[in-house]
């Protein structure tokens, strides 16, 4: 999972931003347009998601990976031949479909939570900062090949990077959950193995919640409403924020380069908020990931030049990785394996539709206003207020009974 997150990267998430000037100028796209295109990604994933979830719990991401991988592949072979904008979106929409393009995609996060739960934020860390990394190879390499090849080529070179890395890997190594074969959580021993050659399973069973029980739960709507905020404000910064730093007078290539730092701050503090979400509450490293955007956001209002965007960038990345964690953690933390996907499934269109509105709605902002500014300032105050209720989500009482271990 951590390679497959390395290679979505080339699927136009963060490197996004380095397209948009180059195809705005040669398609005749504003950039509201490419703010629609994150919607119409987004928006498309959400509506799947749900499906997807189920599928992931009932069958595992095994066919479906390779599946949802050549889907991708063609459409980023199609893209490098589009003459129009709305034949990006539908490419775009038919990628989103897949739900494997989408930022915290349930496809490379659900997995892993079901096959850990002891050691489950060292593992969503591992995996996650395949993003990452990903982030750190694949801007300055983008930008370097939009410079050299142009951006049809591109497109193209990242198709064949994707393809040949997701699908082999799903294809062979990919499984549902430990108990298809045979084993258990975290790797424990079978019950009456002892301790000999190994741990026997140190922790009670883990609570099981249908979607039903987890949806009368206050927790459950609180981070309903606190990731579809989030998403908001990711979904607009996440794709402005590398064009707004290029229109301040900076090297497109010295761009890449800090955005590579963002990249790299996630990768980190990815690996540190799993080691975290271990030991401490996961809300706190979900309130302290909302507050370093607060400051990620500030410096961008009050500087203009390299060393405030490098400053920005890195702490936005941070932030970043630990908003990743806590988004891929809290759900298994607070609800349990079983219906994982399911319970996601539910949340993530949400989060997804959300980002989608925030990024056209900054662009018709900017188009209009000749200005990020007022972008920034609302994206600041609900990373700020997100802070302070994420203090507030308690893990919900374990579910009574025997119901508890009906369908979703």
């Amino acid at each position: 999972m951590f390679l497959i997150n390395f290679a979505a990267m080339a699927t136009g998430t963060l490197s996004l931003g380095l397209f948009v000037i180059p195809m705005g100028d040669a398609l005749g796209m504003t950039r509201a347009d490419f703010g629609w295109l994150q919607t119409t990604r987004r928006v498309a994933s959400g509506v799947t998601s749900f499906a997807v979830g189920k599928l992931l719990d009932r069958h595992g991401p095994r066919v479906y990976m390779v599946l949802a991988a050549l889907a991708i592949g063609l459409c980023l072979l199609a893209i490098s031949r589009i003459t129009a904008a709305w034949q990006f979106m539908v490419l775009f929409g038919i990628m989103g479909l897949t739900g494997l393009a989408a930022p915290n995609s349930l496809v490379t996060s659900v997995p892993v939570a079901k096959w850990f739960r002891r050691n489950r934020g060292k593992a969503l860390a591992l995996a996650v900062m395949g993003s990452g990394t990903g982030g750190i190879i694949f801007l300055p390499v983008t930008q370097s090949l939009l410079g050299s090849l142009g951006w049809r080529t591109t497109w193209i070179v990242l198709a064949l990077i994707f393809v040949a890395i997701t699908i082999p890997l799903a294809a062979f190594f990919l499984r549902r959950q430990p108990e298809d074969m045979g084993l258990r959580v975290d790797g424990d021993l079978p019950e009456g193995a002892g301790s000999a050659g190994g741990r026997s399973h140190a922790q009670g069973e883990e609570a099981v919640w249908t979607v039903r029980q987890a949806m009368h739960t206050s927790a459950f709507w609180k981070l309903l409403v606190l990731f579809g905020a989030a998403g908001l404000a990711n979904g607009s910064a996440g794709l402005h924020r590398i064009p707004y730093w290029i229109e301040q007078g900076i090297n497109p290539q010295v761009v890449s380069f800090a955005f590579a730092a963002d990249a790299a701050g996630a990768a980190s503090m990815a690996f540190i908020a799993g080691m975290l979400v271990d030991r401490f509450p996961v809300r706190f490293v979900g309130a302290a990931s909302y507050i370093g955007f607060v400051v990620a956001m500030y410096l961008m209002l009050v500087g203009h030049n390299a060393y405030y965007m490098f400053g920005s960038t890195i702490i936005y990345g941070l932030s970043v990785g630990a908003g990743m964690i806590l988004q891929s953690y809290i759900f298994a933390a607070y609800y349990g394996r079983a219906f994982l996907g399911a319970i996601r499934g539910i949340v993530m269109p949400v989060t997804l539709v959300a980002a989608g509105i925030g990024g056209p709605l900054s662009g018709y902002l900017r188009d209009i206003t000749g200005s990020y500014g007022s972008s920034w300032w609302g994206i600041l105050i609900i990373y700020l207020v997100s802070a302070v209720v994420m203090i507030t989500v308690l893990p919900p009482a374990r579910p009574s009974g025997e119901g508890n271990k009906g369908t979703a």
